[in-house]
């Protein structure tokens, strides 16, 4: 084991969790991530259109998000 005793049960609480509960957990943190990656484009570019903020996120999530 461990000597700490809040990663043992990070372990602990992670055997417990079931695969459909880890991948609802992914999902929310996907959706997440997505919904801050949006907001940061807003902040910078905050005279863009939605459908520019679109094709910004867009260009992100095809790893093409070089200015």
């Amino acid at each position: 084991m461990n000597a700490d005793p809040l990663h043992d049960d990070d372990v602990a609480t992670a055997r417990r969790t079931t695969p459909e509960e880890r991948a609802r957990q992914t999902l929310d943190l996907m959706r997440t991530g997505y919904r801050l990656k949006r907001a940061a484009l807003r902040v910078r570019h905050p005279r863009a259109t939605e459908g520019e903020l679109d094709a910004l996120f867009q260009r992100w999530l095809d790893g093409d998000d070089r200015p």
